[in-house]
């Protein structure tokens, strides 16, 4: 097991899955290894406490002799039950120990590796910005006028092909016509990547380096453009290197969006649907509802044994490559979701929070959310935002280090070894989400993102033996138990 997403800040509250803590108070999630273990030595550390008093409340067994009574054996047990209750209090102080050095070697693991992945982003950074100034030479050297040719003129032709087809179409034609094979050049080019891709993304090293990729686009950028790399770099150090990522993002998705129109993503449509039998408290139950769910959002009540209210919330993943009648969840949406900052909502997220609005959340009432892919991301942004009361998420193969949710959510994060969709969110700071990379079952995707496919995740879920997803799913059934079905609506994703 391994993890995507920032290394720092897991220890920064002495996190851990439940179970209270040394001090009495209640303590945050951390759904890192070193988090998961040292709440398992918490747990047992409070039971040996209680042994321990067990043991110490036995009556005083030292009596004297009388017809019928072995004061002798009675002696013998009450010293049995004072050296083990010593032993207890010795294992106690034992826990302690281990605890401690435990939480210190996680620690020193956390800030070495920090230190060697600030290393790598500063070298990696260079490297970028070096490459998109030899881009910049040597584009200006070649054509000067080409570049800003090409800034109109791209743009405009693939607007006109999109709302033009014929024009494709036509094009096609005279590629034959001249003795070129569009049609199966691009076939060849899908069959390599199909038979290529899905090697070439299953090696964690390529899917790291897609992710330290993306972390230096903005390096690259101020190579082509020409500015110099250590204002570049200064600007990046005050505003922070998932908040440039960002901006860039939402630059993207503003080009898109003059692209293929269509204004924002917004929750349109809700009807009844039937809520599950009990709240879902296991990731493959999740997945099945996310996989089966005829609308993009599925929200579902509950009435708790006290009365309260509980909310669990679904959401798919990328539906549409281009924005359509049929669904906001397009790619564009994820870019403008990448852009989210705190309770600035703008692509599919913002929907998403409609949409739970709209369905009677109140800013008290629990919840849970549950989202795959581009749906992770969007609800990842949600519990970031905190706006609503999210006790728990789980987030399926989705691009979420950058979200900054608060320390008492309950975050479950998973990928499979070879799915590049988490990587598009480049390598997180440190506050960001850290997720838990696991091995696939196989057996239903194909391609560059074989990884990816949703069927796939849904028979790892179904056979996995895991630390993490044990605990997260543990807490979830403490946390649901008893609750009945009051209703369930699917809600709609438009741009419109």
């Amino acid at each position: 097991m391994s993890g995507w997403g920032g290394g720092g800040g897991s220890f920064g509250g002495g996190a851990s899955g439940g179970g209270g803590s040394f001090a009495g108070g209640a303590l945050a999630w951390d759904p890192s290894v070193t988090g998961m273990a040292c709440a398992q030595l918490r747990e047992a550390r409070l039971r040996a406490e209680d042994a321990v008093r067990a043991l110490r409340a036995a009556p005083d067994l030292a009596v004297a002799a009388a017809p019928g009574v072995n004061a002798a054996g009675l002696r013998w047990c009450g010293a049995e039950l004072d050296a083990r209750a010593a032993a207890a209090q010795a294992l106690v102080g034992e826990l302690d120990l281990l605890h401690d050095h435990t939480m210190l070697a996680g620690q020193s693991y956390e800030w070495a590796s920090d230190a060697v992945r600030g290393l790598i982003e500063r070298v990696a950074g260079t490297v970028a910005y070096a490459l998109g100034t030899a881009v910049r030479t040597a584009a200006l050297a070649a054509a000067p006028w080409a570049v800003a040719i090409g800034l109109v003129a791209v743009p405009l032709a693939a607007k006109l092909l999109l709302m033009h087809p014929e024009l494709l179409a036509s094009l096609t034609q005279r590629a034959q016509a001249a003795g070129t094979n569009l049609g199966r050049f691009l076939e060849d080019t899908s069959a390599f990547w199909e038979r290529a891709g899905e090697v070439l993304m299953a090696n964690p090293a390529f899917t790291g380096a897609l992710a330290l990729a993306v972390e230096s686009t903005d390096e690259a950028l101020a190579g082509l453009l020409g500015i110099p790399l250590p204002l570049a770099n200064s600007v990046e150090s005050r505003i922070g290197d998932d908040e440039v990522l960002g901006l860039l993002a939402l630059s993207a998705a503003g080009g898109a969006g003059l692209l293929t129109g269509g204004g924002r993503v917004q929750a349109v449509f809700s009807r009844p649907v039937s809520p599950p039998s009990r709240p879902v408290t296991e990731p493959a139950e999740a997945m099945r509802i996310i996989l089966d769910q005829d609308e993009q959002v599925t929200i579902a009540e509950f009435t708790m044994p006290d009365g309260s209210t509980r909310y669990q919330v679904f959401v798919r993943g990328t539906e549409t490559i281009a924005p359509s009648g049929s669904s906001g969840l397009d790619m564009r949406a994820n870019l403008e979701n990448t852009g989210a900052a705190g309770e600035q909502l703008r692509g599919s997220d913002a929907a998403v929070a409609e949409a739970m609005r709209e369905a009677g959340i109140e800013p008290g009432d629990a919840v849970d959310l549950f989202g795959f892919s581009q749906g992770a991301g969007a609800v990842a942004n949600v519990a970031a935002s905190g706006e609503f009361r999210v006790e728990n998420a789980l987030l399926v193969g989705g691009p979420v280090g950058a979200a900054e949710i608060p320390p008492e959510v309950a975050v479950l994060s998973v990928a499979h070894e070879g799915d590049i969709v988490p990587a598009l969110d480049g390598w997180a700071d440190g506050d960001g989400v850290q997720t838990t990379v696991v091995e696939s079952a196989g057996g239903h995707g194909t391609g560059p993102l074989a990884r990816h496919s949703g069927e796939e995740y849904l028979d790892t879920f179904e056979g996995i033996d895991d630390f993490a997803v044990d605990r997260w799913t543990q807490r979830m059934a403490a946390l649901t138990a008893g609750g009945e079905p009051v209703s369930a609506v699917g809600v709609q994703l438009r741009r419109r």
